[in-house]
């Protein structure tokens, strides 16, 4: 289940950055579309980091145990 939410993650980060491609393509740099969907993006790749960095621990924790 860990590893599906983190895919998920990805999956956002790509939509939203394809997104902002679309906005830029649009509108430029004045698209509110891009800025948000920018956001989106830099939120999205930051916890699929801390997610996937959070699996990690809890896998070696439970490793450690057995």
């Amino acid at each position: 289940m860990r590893r599906f939410i983190e895919i998920m993650w990805l999956v956002i980060s790509a939509v939203s950055l394809i997104e902002m491609v679309v906005g830029y393509r649009a509108d430029g740099l004045k698209s509110e579309h891009l800025h948000i969907f920018g956001l989106v993006f830099v939120a999205s790749t930051f916890m699929y980091f801390f997610r996937k960095r959070q699996r990690r621990v809890i896998e070696k924790r439970k490793n450690s145990q057995q």
